[in-house]
């Protein structure tokens, strides 16, 4: 008989893993909490080991990169860890009517939602898709920093202009170096070469759209279909309608990858100029009364489409796919 799974929550910080255990045979929960780094994970090891866990299905938040030490180091440990959208958390919680913000009441949350809802299984990216992500994310923390700085320039008093002028002369080299050494990452790695060949040939994707692609989508195969890939970038339409009262616009859930969102939003835009075989697509939506920003979105959700076809096709991306019928004669 195959041993049960024992949810765990970990409620994580920047410095301390808060951790909660349901035993079925216990009314309270256990409770214990542990540094965030490899001694602390090592001890939350020999904890469950302790307390007779051989098992456990361990759920923590999507939170910034500090869980993901612990869920990788109890994943190698063969426990099932499940890495959980924190608005799913939050929903269950008010189901819950739960009012209380706490470290304790907060892992005990989260490992009744891994209870109750069985949430599926997290596996960790390849090591070169991890180096990736780090190059791309450090990337945008620098852009973000430089475009910070040359806003700041114009407002600042004569006295810092130079101290700003040479900050951002760092930053613009840091960026370059940074790119540098992306690109040759990707080189090393012939997987990840095909795979950026292949999204460039995407009108309105260059190189650094398709990196941050790539870093953030990981494992294509992990995805059973495209629209499974667009709910995971938060692209799939959702609709605010109820009886005869309600009747909102339905709009981009949102509830995803923003990093994917941000990466689409400006080569959605040059797609639409760019690209002929949209044009009676984005001539309906514009006739059935769809603003601007809803065509973009809807541009999007097309776009992630696209994507998955050729990574999991493996072939380039080919516009007469695209084309209508009657479009596709008005072209010949």
């Amino acid at each position: 008989m195959a041993e049960e799974w024992i949810p765990v929550g970990i409620d994580v910080s920047k410095a301390t893993l808060h951790v909660a255990i349901l035993f079925p045979e216990r009314t309270k929960p256990l409770y214990q909490s542990f540094d965030n780094y490899d001694a602390g994970y090592a001890a939350l090891q020999a904890w469950l080991v302790e307390r007779g866990v051989s098992c456990a299905h361990v759920c923590l938040e999507a939170t910034s990169s500090y869980g993901h030490g612990v869920a990788t180091a109890l994943h190698q440990q063969g426990h099932r860890v499940s890495i959980v959208n924190p608005v799913r958390i939050h929903g269950y919680a008010k189901s819950q009517l739960k009012r209380t913000k706490a470290d304790r009441p907060d892992a005990t949350l989260i490992a009744q939602f891994c209870r109750d809802l069985a949430p599926s299984a997290w596996q960790p990216s390849a090591a070169d898709i991890d180096t990736l992500q780090a190059y791309t994310r450090r990337l945008d923390a620098l852009t973000g920093m430089l475009t910070q700085e040359k806003n700041r320039l114009s407002i600042s008093p004569e006295a810092l202009k130079a101290d700003i002028e040479a900050h951002i002369t760092f930053l613009e080299a840091q960026v370059k170096a940074l790119k540098k050494q992306l690109h040759a990452h990707i080189k090393r790695h012939e997987r990840l070469q095909a795979q950026a060949d292949l999204l460039v040939s995407i009108v309105g994707i260059g190189a650094d759209t398709a990196a941050r692609l790539l870093a953030e989508i990981g494992d294509i195969n992990a995805f059973g279909s495209a629209r499974q890939l667009a709910a995971y970038a938060g692209l799939t339409p959702q609709e605010h309608t109820s009886g005869t009262s309600v009747n909102g616009k339905t709009r981009l859930c949102k509830i995803g990858n923003a990093r994917i969102r941000k990466a689409l939003f400006f080569p959605a835009l040059t797609l639409l100029r760019r690209a002929p075989e949209l044009q009676p697509w984005r001539q309906r939506l514009v006739a059935a009364g769809k603003s601007k920003m809803a065509i973009v979105g809807a541009t999007m959700h097309k776009l992630i489409r696209i994507v998955y076809g050729i990574l999991v096709s493996g072939q380039k991306y080919d516009p007469t796919k695209l084309l209508t019928p009657e479009s596709a004669v008005a072209t010949a």
